[in-house]
């Protein structure tokens, strides 16, 4: 599982919306906050990372911090490969 369509999910918040189930209807709004906000992903994908992020804070009111930076570390991993690239090549990474 990559992740959940955020179409999906601004869907689900329409109908929850229209339900007046405002519990729940805040939940998914805030996950896609936290979708659009930490972890902005161009697929238009609510992404696993996002999902741990939102578990953590929601269940067990803990930061979301360390959800970002093992998803800053793995961007790193990813985009500047153990090569002679510069770590510069990241800075996006580092204003979202």
């Amino acid at each position: 599982m990559v992740g959940i369509p955020r179409k999906r999910l601004e869907e689900k918040a329409k109908v929850l919306e229209g339900q007046g189930e405002w519990v729940s209807f805040i939940d998914v709004l805030v996950l896609l906050v936290f979708e659009i906000v930490l972890f902005p992903n161009m697929d238009g994908l609510v992404d696993l990372a996002t999902i741990d992020a939102f578990l953590a804070y929601h269940h067990s009111k803990e930061s979301p911090v360390i959800a970002i930076l093992v998803d800053a570390y793995d961007t790193f991993d990813q985009r500047c490969e153990k090569s002679d690239i510069r770590i510069a090549c990241c800075t996006p990474t580092l204003l979202s």
